[in-house]
């Protein structure tokens, strides 16, 4: 679903590159009347004939000239930074999806031949995994639609691993495919609390284990067992309780 929103937007950024209705309506006005209540003078940046610290393009009025290095600009960043988060593996996730009990029961295995060529380097033969798949497929074929697993992790309690082993691998793959960046974000606010410029010289066993402790604060960490971790260690000094 995420993946056809955005390439929706895709295709519509490019129509609004030039359509300079849209800039005045939603852009230009507004920030005139704000600039008029706050008294800012609408000006155009000091321009010379070789510019190389800033944009240096020809215009003719202030609404032309923060039309193509700004508003154009970035609604062209916007469209790379769309396509390149959500459209470059789209084909890969979305052939991925497939191999669920809810899905390979209405498809074949041409279906999951973009996620194989992606994932070929953990899994089998190709012969071997297409025979896999048709009895995976088989398997959930024989089930009622409505006791079907219909997430990955569901479907992995149902997978036996023992006679299902590609399949197995690529419900896991299926089940870990991140769909945010909000682990990665939390654990560099994380890292910004712990290691600050006035405590540098953490060692990296040390920083890892404040920064899961600060990250998962659900989970429950018995004061013994820190304890016995610490005691095991050899010291110049007896760690007496």
């Amino acid at each position: 679903m995420l993946p056809s929103c955005a390439s929706a937007v895709s295709s519509l950024l490019p129509d609004l590159l030039f359509a300079y209705v849209v800039m005045e309506t939603y852009l230009v006005t507004p920030v005139k009347e704000i600039a008029a209540k706050l008294d800012i003078k609408e000006e155009i940046p000091r321009v010379c004939r070789l510019q190389t610290a800033r944009n240096n393009v020809p215009d003719s009025t202030e609404e032309e000239y923060y039309r193509r290095p700004v508003y154009v600009t970035y609604l062209d960043d916007f469209c790379n930074s769309l396509k390149e988060r959500f459209e470059s593996h789209k084909e890969t996730v979305a052939s991925l999806q497939h191999i669920l009990p809810e899905f390979c029961t209405k498809t074949d295995f041409y279906s999951l031949e973009a996620a194989f060529n992606f994932y070929e380097e953990y899994l089998s033969h190709k012969e071997v995994v297409q025979s896999e798949f048709m009895s995976w497929k088989e398997k959930c074929s024989q089930e009622k639609s409505e006791n079907l697993p219909k997430t990955a992790i569901s479907s992995l309690e149902k997978c036996d691993k023992t006679f299902f082993p590609n399949i197995y691998i690529l419900l896991k793959l299926l089940a870990v495919v991140p769909v945010s960046v909000a682990t990665v974000e939390r654990s560099f606010s994380s890292l910004r609390r712990l290691k600050t410029y006035l405590r540098n010289t953490t060692s990296e066993s040390r920083l890892n284990g404040l920064a899961l402790l600060s990250i998962h604060r659900d989970i429950k960490i018995r004061d013994e067992e820190v304890l016995d971790k610490l005691a095991s260690v050899p010291r110049n000094l007896d760690f007496v309780l």
